[in-house]
């Protein structure tokens, strides 16, 4: 390899770039000015993680990587699953990762992705039904162990009671309260219910009109089925939670709301569930697909509010 050489910008004659004086004149010479390259962002365009300039795929999930501008927002780790599965065996070099044997997953994931962003893997739609399942009753159980999700069942729950003593009042405030808390529903509602109100607290309003505008935008294929599919269950589920009482209605909006609102965050239980519902298979690596979750999605929120609508109309 050739010793980079510099020229002394007093007496014209060429040194090592290494040298900090001149061998001939001995003047100083000027020290090399690095430019620094413009910094741009890069993140992972599946699991969002931030990555190394250089490197061409995710530390994290394996994805292939792409430069995006600070202010492009993308789905959070979907592909959590596959993370465990990746084998990192050594990094060689900056912009080098050796994946072992799983490359195959790799290539999968890119070939099959129309998106990398609109795609990952997920599990299969029995797992991902236990998993849902999973959650609710960790839920259950985290509400009796955490003080913070205990004390505010405890708040419902006497509010709720207060209600029941005051339904024969005839305020119009009770009347109120009672309808926006599903204080006359059954415990499912009751439950929807309360899940909506915690989660205006941790950002449900905008994501819920973030659901709303996704709905207007075109996010992989969609499908005619999971969207029929999703309204039946969101139809079914609000009779389950609501019954015919037009007074537990908020349940039924509630419902819908939920649904937008993970529509919104691409992120969430409720969203996982509608992409393993939705995924299919590629070379053996199950695949989520947004259209397909999003029209899902979608259905379930308008059985919720088409069944709402009706049973509060009275018909």
């Amino acid at each position: 390899m050739t010793a980079r050489r510099i020229r002394c910008p007093a007496c014209g004659r060429e040194v090592s770039g290494d040298s900090r004086f001149c061998l001939y004149c001995g003047k100083e010479l000027p020290k090399e000015k690095k430019i620094k390259p413009a910094e741009t962002e890069l993140t992972c365009p599946v699991c969002g993680k931030k990555a190394e300039q250089g490197t061409q795929f995710c530390l994290h999930c394996g994805a292939p990587l792409q430069k995006t501008s600070p202010s492009h927002s993308v789905r959070p780790a979907s592909v959590k699953k596959a993370q465990d599965a990746f084998r990192l065996a050594a990094s060689t070099a900056a912009g080098e990762m050796d994946f072992g044997d799983m490359g195959t997953i790799i290539s999968a994931v890119r070939e099959s992705s129309v998106s990398a962003v609109t795609e990952a893997v997920v599990d299969s739609p029995i797992a991902g039904i236990l998993h849902c399942a999973g959650s609710w009753l960790g839920g259950l159980f985290r509400m009796f162990t955490k003080p913070k999700v205990l004390l505010y069942s405890l708040m419902m729950a006497g509010l709720w009671t207060i209600l029941g003593f005051l339904k024969d009042s005839g305020s119009e405030l009770i009347e109120t309260l009672s309808w926006l808390t599903c204080a006359e529903g059954g415990i499912l509602g009751k439950g929807c219910t309360a899940v909506f109100l915690s989660t205006l607290f941790s950002g449900g309003i905008v994501n819920t009109f973030r659901g709303i505008g996704s709905l207007f935008r075109k996010e992989g294929k969609g499908s005619l089925f999971g969207t029929l599919f999703g309204l039946m269950a969101g139809a079914a589920c609000c009779l389950g939670f609501t019954g015919a009482a037009a007074s537990a209605s908020m349940a039924g909006i509630s419902g819908a709301l939920l649904s937008l609102q993970s529509l919104g965050r691409k992120d969430g239980k409720l969203y996982t569930l509608a992409e393993s519902l939705t995924s299919g298979k590629a070379d053996g690596i199950r695949i989520a697909h947004t259209g397909k979750a999003k029209s899902l999605l979608t259905g379930l929120s308008l059985g919720f509010a088409v069944v709402t609508f009706l049973v509060a109309a009275g018909v």
